[in-house]
């Protein structure tokens, strides 16, 4: 098989499980506050990570600057999701996380010049769907929820078009290990301050669980794929995110099947796809 064909398997992989992750992390941050999860989880997936980049001899110096900034990124982004899902359901979190699909066109407008009409019809679908599924009606409104997670995409988009610039094949683990490490240390000092943390086994499972599955594996998966695929090929391979996520909230969480909740996830997946024709 191609390089370029398990790099896109490898970023769909990845979609997959954080996709299916939303419902998880909303249970879990029920019982841990988001900054210690965060903490923990980007920890000691850092942690793994660089020990098998040490084992390859990749670090240089030349990472930390790129690591350090997509690792900012990274943070703000996940805080943002995360403290925005104690107050909105999984697949909605999701779907308004995977506008930044159709942001990374725009983005990339310094770049790859000016983007085509269908960019332009895909933002007008996203905020349609946004619309649809926030209730419609001139009296719609977006929750504090609803814009801490449409901030976090902004910083996605950002982070896919320039992982897109910065990763190598041959430094894609250490890149994901600066970058993972720098978000747990990150958030600790706000974990400090937030309340005592309940060492429960779901808790415990949770935390090692998204660790080392749907963050070390996961980044350094996403960083190997991005290598190998253009941060446009990226970015649409990564909608089926929100696909997985809405999937799996359905099943496991109870999400209410609404004529809304359809036409509006509808929109938003259609306007995804069409940004990167």
């Amino acid at each position: 098989m191609k390089r370029h064909h398990l790099a896109a398997l490898a970023l769909l992989a990845t979609a997959g499980a954080w996709g299916a992750t939303f419902v998880l992390v909303k249970s879990v941050i029920q019982r841990i506050a988001p900054e210690p999860f965060i903490f923990w989880r980007f920890t000691l997936a850092g942690a793994i990570l660089c020990v098998f980049a040490a084992m390859r001899g990749r670090f240089t110096r030349a990472l930390l600057r790129p690591g350090i900034t997509l690792g900012l990124l990274v943070f703000f982004g996940y805080w943002a999701q995360t403290r925005g899902l104690l107050t909105i359901s999984p697949s909605r979190s999701a779907l308004l996380t995977g506008i930044y699909v159709v942001l990374v066109p725009f983005f990339q407008w310094r770049t790859s010049g000016r983007p085509k009409p269908a960019a332009w019809l895909a933002a007008l679908l996203a905020l349609a769907g946004t619309w649809v599924f926030i209730g419609g009606g001139f009296e719609a409104r977006l929750t504090f929820g609803d814009l801490l997670t449409l901030g976090g995409a902004v910083l996605f988009a950002l982070h896919v078009v320039l992982s897109a610039r910065w990763s190598k094949h041959e430094t894609a683990t250490a890149l994901a290990a600066v970058q993972v490490l720098f978000v747990g240390l990150a958030a600790g000092p706000l974990a400090i301050f937030a309340k005592p943390t309940p060492w429960d086994f779901r808790v415990v499972a949770a935390i090692v669980f998204t660790a080392v599955v749907t963050t070390a594996l996961a980044f350094a998966a996403l960083m190997w794929g991005q290598a190998h695929v253009t941060a446009t090929e990226a970015a649409v391979i990564l909608s089926f995110e929100p696909v997985a996520a809405a999937l799996v909230s359905i099943a496991f969480y109870g999400e209410p099947l609404t004529a809304a909740f359809f036409i509006g996830a509808a929109l938003i997946v259609g306007a995804m796809v069409l940004s990167q024709v």
